[in-house]
Formats: structure tokens, sequence, C-alpha cells
């Protein structure tokens, strides 16, 4: 790649704020990708086993089956795809592909039918397969693209502020609108299915506004630079690149991370409809996403400013250990109040946001390094994330809640659950997360500098 060939956020023609236009156009495509990744863990769990009477140990099952098998390869595919057929089919059209399809994927998901517990978990882990090919579908090229869009590792993280900018619109949309949807419209399947109908209209808009912002970045510029050699990989070559710990040990981290945070996600309205005993949780959780959405968009350009000083890597450590340490306080503060888990929402999103942004920025600066492999290297990145949330988000907190007796017939009757029970949603929502974060942040440790 050239400087030729990209956009210069400092470009003279036209002013940096007409330079920047594009590129934050290009943002609004988080919304989508933030929706399709939050809201399954959200609420998914938490509908099949609180509105559809599911166990949760198969009613993780059920999701993380498809998360991990069609998720992680489609990623895979799509990034491959994406790198071999930049000639004849520009990265950025993948975009039009996920905004075709998100519609009918987030329909179909809540749109459960009346029929026998075994045919509506089939239902789910069929309809979820399909939802996370849409989800590969744009995701993947989508983060490929930061890496086209700069020219410089400074201007990533500018890019990539502005990314985890609408990101806290994405949690807004999935954490803390969605939730309120659902109660507006009465709870229970009926509920869900409304809920669903605004989200299917929501996305595919974000994913034009993309589209159309790196049209305008990439206007008059080739999509493949003349004489670039065709992109042709083995999966030894594959599999080397992804080893090398410039990468991989990124990767690591980033995935025990991921795993902590879907567990966190999934756990949330058990959390505070058992354990603080709220009736009004899918209200509540509003304010905790607001909360969670101020800590972001406060902190991005502090940690913008802190890692042009101290370096990227060792913010990431910082954010990480921030991120770990509240959520590991917040599951022992149940009885402290809501205006509590305000503050620990805030402080723990202040934190997030640094080793999120922060790694978006790091594997945009390997994949500038080494474009003819960026589609991999960002599909990688987004695979480790569905691995993350299906383990963390479906699966072992599906086990955790199991193993300590929840029971998914009393939360359908509105019945309070048992002591042992309470003690796996505090586990499964504050503990290991926060254990997790801080080994992640030890592992980082040995990445690389940047």
């Amino acid at each position: 790649m050239t400087a030729a060939t990209v956009p210069d956020l400092d470009a003279a023609q036209g002013g940096r704020s007409t330079a920047m236009v594009p590129l934050i156009a290009y943002s609004f495509g988080q919304i989508a990708g933030q929706v399709f990744r939050d809201l399954p863990s959200l609420l998914l769990l938490f509908f099949m086993t609180s509105v559809l009477g599911i166990a949760p140990a198969i009613a993780g099952a059920a999701i993380f089956v498809p998360k991990l098998v069609w998720g992680v390869g489609a990623d895979l595919m799509v990034g491959v795809l994406s790198d071999r057929w930049k000639r004849r089919f520009a990265r950025k059209n993948w975009l039009l592909v996920g905004a075709m399809g998100a519609p009918a994927a987030m329909l179909l998901l809540f749109h459960v039918p009346e029929a026998s517990t075994g045919v509506r978990i089939a239902y789910v882990a069929a309809v979820f397969s399909l939802y996370m090919i849409v989800f590969a579908s744009f995701s993947v090229p989508y983060l490929a693209l930061a890496g086209e869009l700069t020219t410089t590792p400074r201007q990533r993280n500018v890019l990539m502020a502005w990314r985890l900018a609408f990101t806290a619109a994405g949690v807004m949309l999935s954490g803390g609108i969605a939730p309120a949807l659902v109660q507006q419209f009465g709870g229970g399947v009926a509920g869900y299915e409304a809920m669903a109908i605004v989200l299917a209209i929501v996305c595919p808009i974000a994913l034009l506004i993309a589209w159309f912002g790196v049209t305008m970045a990439t206007r008059g510029r080739p999509e493949v630079a003349p004489g670039a050699p065709r992109v042709r990989m083995t999966a030894g070559e594959a599999v080397r690149a992804l080893l090398a710990p410039k990468f991989s040990i990124m990767l690591g981290a980033n995935l025990l991370q991921l795993v902590g945070q879907g567990m966190s996600y999934a756990a949330l309205l058990y959390f505070l409809s058992y354990n603080m005993g709220r009736a009004d949780a899918l209200t509540l959780i509003g304010g905790l996403v607001i909360a969670a959405c101020a800590g972001i968009l406060v902190a991005q350009p502090i940690w913008v400013a802190l890692a042009a000083r101290f370096g990227k890597r060792n913010c990431y450590i910082a954010g990480a250990m921030i991120h770990g340490l509240f959520y590991f306080t917040w599951s022992f503060a149940a009885s402290w109040g809501a205006e509590a888990a305000f503050a620990l929402s805030f402080l723990a999103a202040v934190g997030n946001s640094g080793w999120a942004m922060l790694g978006f920025s790091m594997v945009a600066d390997v994949a500038a390094e080494d474009e003819r492999r960026a589609g991999l290297y960002s599909a990688a990145w987004i695979a480790t994330d569905k691995i993350a949330f299906a383990l963390g988000g479906t699966l072992l907190t599906g086990l955790i809640f199991g193993a300590f007796g929840f029971d998914s017939a009393r939360a359908v009757a509105g019945l309070p659950q048992s002591e042992a029970a309470l003690v796996g949603v505090m586990v499964v929502f504050g503990i290991v997360p926060g254990i997790l974060n801080m080994v992640g942040a030890g592992l980082m440790a040995f990445a690389p500098k940047r």
C-alpha cells in the first residue's frame, strides 16, 4: 500500500474536517456490527431460558454450536475470499451483502414458532447459523477496510476512536433500547418479535452509510494498486502468519478477555433480575448502558492521547486491568443499589474502551504492514470474538448456571432462584471475567511493543 492509494486524515484538499467525513461515515457500520455481536449475547440466552422455558445448558449449547461452526467458519471463508477477490469484488461491497442479509437474519432469530421444545431448539440453532453467516459477510471485510483507509498508526488510533464512539451507539441500541422495546411491546415472545423488527431496519441503514463512506474515501483511487500481485496463500502460510508473535499474543489476550466479556453480557439481566432483585431489570439495563456509553465516549480521546505518549500495548494492558478490577468488584455489589451499579458500569467501560480500541488499532497496524493478508488477520480477530462469546456468553454461562442449580421453570414463573444459583450468577457475571481480564493483561505484556 502506498500513501497515494488511501485518504489522509490531514489531507489539504477540502481541509481536515472534510477528509474526516467519509471516515466518520465508515464508522457508522460499527452500529450494525455491535448490534449483531451483542444482541444474542445479551438477550438470546435470557429469551430462551426465561421466555421459552428451555434449560440453560441446552439453550447455551444451541447457541454455542452455530457460533463456533458457522460463525468461525464463515469468518475465515469471507476473510480469505475478500483478499482473493479484491480485483473483481471490492472489499467494500461485502458491506452491501451484509445490508441485504441483515433484515432476514434479525427478524427470523426472535420469531420462534409455536412448537415443541425440541423443535424450538432446532429452529433457534438453524436460524442462528444463518445469522452468523450474515454477520461474517460484513464484519470481517469491515475491519479489514480500516487498514486501507488510513496511512499511519496514529491515524488508525483516531479512526478506531471514532469507531468506538459508534460502538457506544451500537451498545446503546442493543443493550439499552432493545430491552426497553421488549418491555414497551409487552414482553414475552411478542415483545422480542417487535424489537427485532426495529433492529432489522436500523442495521442495513448503518451498513449502507458505511459503504457510502468508504466509496467517498476511495473515489478515484484503484481498489488494488497497479501491479499488485494476486493473493494466493497456502494453509501453511496462513497458519504461520497467525502464529507469529506480533499477532498471536494479541489474539490470545483478546480471546481471554472476550470470554469474560461474553459471560458478563450474558449474565447481566440475570444479575439485575435475581441478585439485585430488580423487577425493572429491562428498564434498568438501559441506564447502565447509558453509563457505559458515557464511559466509552469520555475515555476515547484520553486513550488516544495516552497511547501516543506511552504506547498502544502498555495502554491496552492498563485498560484490561481497569476493566477486570471493576467487574470483579461489581459481582460483590448486588446490595449496593442502582447508583453504585451506574458508577461501576461507567468505570468498567472506561477500561473496556481502552483495550477494545487499541486492540482493533493494533490489528489494523499488522494488516497494513502485511496488506495481502489483511482479510486473514481481520477474519481471525473477528472469529476469536465469536469463539470467545460462544464459549463465555453461551456454553460456559449455561453450564455454570446449570451446575449452580439455576431453575428455568422458576424463571418463567417469575419466582426467585436459590442461594446457590445466585452465587453462580455472581461467578459468571463478575468473578471469572475479572480474573480473565487480569490474565489477558499479563499475557499482553509479552507482545511486541507498539
